[in-house]
């Protein structure tokens, strides 16, 4: 049966020796998506229909390569990530980053399932992740009865999110194939915070009216895009995120990868455009005025100049002595004085929330209250802080396992970052190490590295945890042939 099976799919596939056969394949393949094409241009908009023309060409790569997958959903998680596809499956309409995660993910399965040649790739923390995973469908399961089906779906989404740790480790299985992505995952960052940085300059009705087109991609549309400090008239940049945290915290992962890659001596790409492209993050990650990304970002940078790149230190003091005579430095200090000191309406509000979110906490503090309501009136689940709001959801001991999670992935990239003599995995490393260090810091004071709203973050944050573990993996790997 297996033979027969085997032996219809090898009939689909074009025979090296018949280009008639490829290009038969490939006339068929242009006329469906052409007629899809047609179809949703028709039915939805012009703009959707040359997305779903690329979206079935994503799919067919991925279908090929789940290494597409990865290089995809980093695309996506940068670039779009809130789109989903107008078309809806089963009533629901998915999300670009659900079908990038899901179909990386069922490909690589069945990949090995069909090529038992392709075995499983194992890291030093995959029982730890899937003990996490299971923890957190344990809270799940616990709080069920006050989870609502909109709830449930997230949940399922941030599982997805979760597993895209695997996917990474196994889909990454080359030096080349690590190159690829984090070349896709800088320019990915890179375009982020050029458009963040455009619709800051543009006039604010002028980015309205730009955003308000992705529309069918269920965006949200008006003046209500916008935002701004909290009772000021000051704009922050959103870019595509639409949220400024969020843009922050995607680009804290993004600035220490880049900054490894500037000081390296064998950078992915020339030392002048990885500088004007870090450049165009750093003033991007300013705009956005979002101060737990900023933390996390000095922190992530710091991290990589004490492991390996010295320079950084000095440049960090150069930076900080503009800082000082520049008169945006005033304001700088000026956000993170209030904030230390809880003197703003944001800064108040998250002194409210940590205060309850320990009530909760000590209350159900084993395996939290789930991923629905709090069992009580007088408390509820909401904290700007991923530690406080994995304890509420999860307790102590889903917080724990997360905590030794990621002990152990350092201490596995830390005693191996020695070993590793090529000096562009070193860098990737570095940088791989310094974004997930820059996440970790950002999430003592806000909460998007593991909320079910946000399943793009989530993802990425463990893309960069696989690409440390990969990185490491690889580099040990090509000493150990030497």
């Amino acid at each position: 049966m297996q033979d027969g099976i085997l032996g219809r799919l090898r009939v689909l596939q074009p025979s090296a020796q018949s280009p008639l056969a490829r290009r038969a394949l490939l006339v068929v393949a242009c006329m469906l998506f052409g007629v899809v094409g047609g179809v949703v241009t028709a039915g939805v908009s012009p703009l959707a229909g040359f997305a779903a023309i690329a979206g079935l060409a994503v799919v067919a790569a991925i279908l090929v390569s789940p290494l597409a997958g990865v290089l995809a959903f980093a695309g996506v998680a940068y670039l779009l990530p809130f789109a989903v596809i107008p078309a809806p499956v089963g009533g629901v309409k998915l999300t670009l980053i659900d079908a990038a995660l899901t179909l990386c993910l069922v490909v690589w399965v069945l990949r090995l399932l069909v090529k038992p040649e392709e075995k499983l790739v194992g890291s030093p923390i995959d029982l730890l992740v899937a003990l996490f995973i299971g923890m957190a469908i344990a809270s799940f399961l616990i709080g069920v009865n006050s989870v609502t089906v909109e709830a449930t779906r997230f949940f399922l989404k941030t599982i997805n999110s979760i597993l895209f740790f695997y996917s990474v480790v196994n889909c990454v299985r080359s030096r080349r194939q690590l190159v690829v992505v984090s070349a896709v995952i800088l320019l990915a960052a890179l375009g982020a915070a050029a458009l963040g940085i455009l619709f800051y300059v543009l006039r604010p009705t002028w980015t309205v009216q730009i955003l308000s087109q992705l529309r069918p991609f269920g965006y949200p549309a008006g003046m209500s895009l916008l935002r701004y400090i909290a009772g000021t008239d000051t704009l922050r940049a959103i870019g595509t995120a639409i949220d400024p945290n969020i843009l922050g915290g995607m680009l804290t992962m993004a600035i220490p990868f880049a900054a490894a890659q500037l000081f390296s001596r064998d950078p992915l790409a020339s030392r002048r455009y990885i500088g004007l492209a870090l450049a165009l993050m750093a003033i991007c990650l300013g705009l956005t005025i979002s101060r737990s990304s900023w933390l996390g970002t000095t922190a992530g940078v710091l991290f990589i100049g004490t492991l390996r790149y010295r320079k950084l230190w000095l440049v960090f003091a150069l930076f900080l002595a503009v800082l000082y005579f520049i008169p945006q430095g005033d304001f700088v200090v000026e956000r993170l004085e209030s904030a230390a000191t809880f003197e703003d309406q944001s800064a108040a509000m998250r002194l409210g929330e940590y205060k309850d979110a320990l009530r909760l906490i000590a209350a159900y503090p084993l395996f939290g209250v789930g991923f629905g309501s709090a069992p009580s009136i007088d408390l509820y689940v909401a904290a700007s802080s991923v530690y406080l709001l994995m304890a509420e959801e999860m307790g102590l001991l889903g917080l724990g396992v997360f905590l030794v999670a990621m002990a152990a992935a350092f201490v596995y990239a830390l005693r191996n970052s020695g070993k590793i003599l090529d000096l562009r995995l070193q860098s990737i490393q570095t940088g791989a190490m310094g974004g997930t260090i820059g996440a970790l810091i950002a999430g003592i004071f806000d909460h998007y590295y593991f909320n079910l709203n946000f399943p793009h973050t989530v993802a990425l944050f463990w893309l960069f945890v696989g690409l440390m573990v990969v990185s490491t993996r690889l580099g040990v790997a090509g000493q150990d042939k030497h």
